[in-house]
């Protein structure tokens, strides 16, 4: 028998030995124990049935117990639209009955056309005797082309929407004239005398009863309204449609068949003119639409544009580039061209000034304090007007024209000249009023020109509307009353005077509106007549 002897160093190397090794095999074996644990629970997962409905057809399959909605409809191989309807809801789990429905949304555009029944307007004419009625304009229906959009689920139509409406044809009014003869003797009148009742355009020719209609549209809105210095064209603006304020248009006056030509120029509340001259070249100064009162916002902006007989653009022109410069720069500002329409006056709640239409060059004469009470939707421009000779101005004015001075005065509103070759600022009337519009006659044969304005008969009410017409030399000087008389209650509200053209005093007429009316007043020989009567006069023209 032999007999090994060990040292103890090697035992103890042997017996780490075995301990690594068994350690090795028992970590190889609780892996392995893992894998199969992980195996058989995944294999050992719970499943359920479940049923889709979808296209009239039901899908039944097996799918694991705590599954999403989707993982359900991707295991059957069913494709969802964006618009389908899933029930219940695509993230959510399967409901404890299993029962999954998809219902297909459809649509369908389908476009039809809808008739616009044309209106009829009635509009009296005193030149029709009475309970006479006359077809002026032939009505024709509009047509409006409609996108309707049905809605589906599963074939059955569960909702309808107009989706779209776009009028591809305008509706035209009857016009119907009715009888209003008035007992007013007629006046001979010279030049043309142009006038809006109704929305329609009227002109009077050589006698007030020589009246004509020129446009016939129902839908003139009154702040344009210009005769072309050839007496052929009328500039006129009608109501917008969609979202422009309104729109500007020409008709040729003497072609009684002529259709209203648009000048595809939008959004034209404080100026427009005709430059003078036979071809067809207008100014105008713009506004952009706005949701907050008054409706709109001034660009303050002046362009010029000229135009073919048939409207055609032919050039345009940047005169002033749009300007939001000023307290009141959202309201506007008012232009008023020279008679060689080489200067046009401005005037601002402000301030007073020039603009070389040639240059674009503009410059402030005077400055004055502004009206600030109205704290509303308006600003009070103050009144202007050219002399008869183009070298002077006449306006009113607020305050001190320093614009230093703020003045708290009611009665503060005077008018004052401008001498343009000089620079003499006058004060001519005191304490006329706020809404004063001085406006310069016509240079008579004579040799003179006179002044007339409004008179307000309270002047502590500044915003009262009652004047009277007043006229004086142009110093202001020989003041006297011109209508009413001042034995008379009556009085005008405020508004623009208008002289007829012509260079003789004896028939001269200062026009004005009461009541809606047209009435002529003759200031030297102190005669008046009323030559409308239907009081729907608007606004009105005398060239």
């Amino acid at each position: 028998m032999n007999r090994h002897c060990y040292s103890k160093k090697t035992i103890n190397k042997t017996r780490q030995q075995c301990r690594a090794l068994f350690f090795i095999l028992l970590c190889l074996l609780l892996t392995g124990c893992a894998e199969i644990r992980s195996f058989y629970a995944e294999n050992e997962r719970p499943t359920r049935n479940i049923s889709i409905f979808c296209d009239n057809t039901r899908y039944d399959s097996s799918i694991f117990f705590d599954a999403t909605v989707a993982e359900a409809i991707r295991a059957v191989g069913i494709t969802v639209n964006d618009s389908d309807i899933v029930n219940p809801a695509m993230p959510m789990t399967i409901p404890a009955d299993g029962i999954i429905r998809i219902t297909r949304v459809t649509t369908e555009d389908i476009t039809t056309e809808q008739v616009i029944p044309f209106q009829s307007q009635t509009v009296r004419n005193e030149s029709i005797p009475d309970g006479e009625t006359r077809l002026i304009q032939q009505g024709h229906n509009g047509t409006r082309q409609i996108v309707t959009r049905y809605t589906y689920e599963d074939g059955v139509q569960t909702a309808k929407a107009v989706v779209s409406a776009v009028t591809i044809k305008e509706s035209v009014p009857e016009i119907l004239m009715q009888g209003a003869k008035a007992e007013y003797a007629p006046i001979k009148i010279n030049g043309r005398l142009i006038y809006i009742s109704e929305g329609s355009a009227w002109m009077m020719e050589g006698s007030t009863e020589n009246r004509t209609p020129l446009v016939s549209t129902g839908d003139l809105d009154g702040r344009v309204l210009d005769l072309s210095s050839d007496g052929q064209w009328l500039l006129f603006s009608r109501t917008g449609r969609s979202t422009e304020v309104n729109g500007l248009w020409m008709v040729k006056v003497n072609d009684w068949n002529a259709e209203p030509i648009s000048l595809r120029v939008s959004n034209v509340l404080h100026f427009a003119s005709w430059l003078p001259g036979n071809t067809r070249r207008f100014v105008y100064s713009s506004v952009e639409p706005s949701e907050q009162t008054p409706g709109w916002k001034a660009l303050n902006d002046l362009r010029m544009q000229f135009v073919s007989d048939t409207g055609m653009l032919m050039t345009q022109e940047e005169i002033l580039e749009p300007d939001d410069s000023g307290d009141y720069a959202w309201w506007g500002t008012e232009f008023a061209l020279s008679d060689d329409a080489r200067q046009l006056l401005f005037a601002t709640p402000e301030s007073l000034g020039l603009i070389d239409r040639l240059s674009g060059e503009k410059k402030e004469l005077i400055h004055f304090t502004p009206y600030e009470k109205t704290r509303s939707d308006w600003a009070w421009i103050p009144g202007f007007s050219w002399n008869s000779e183009n070298n002077g101005i006449f306006f009113t004015f607020h305050g001190k024209t320093d614009g230093e001075v703020q003045t708290f005065d009611p009665t503060d509103y005077h008018i004052a000249s401008y001498d343009l070759n000089t620079g003499e600022f006058r004060t001519v009337i005191e304490n006329a009023g706020l809404f004063s519009y001085p406006t310069i006659s016509p240079h008579f044969s004579n040799g003179k020109s006179y002044l007339t304005w409004l008179q307000s008969e309270l002047p502590q009410q500044v915003e009262s509307e009652r004047y009277r017409i007043m006229i004086s030399d142009l110093d202001g000087e020989n003041i006297r009353t011109v209508y009413p008389s001042k034995s008379s209650s009556g009085y005008i509200t405020p508004q623009h005077l208008i002289w007829s053209p012509g260079v003789s005093q004896s028939s001269a007429w200062i026009a004005f509106l009461s009541d809606g009316n047209i009435w002529l007043v003759n200031p030297f020989a102190g005669i008046y007549n009323q030559i409308t009567s239907d009081s729907t006069v608007s606004k009105f023209i005398w060239e």
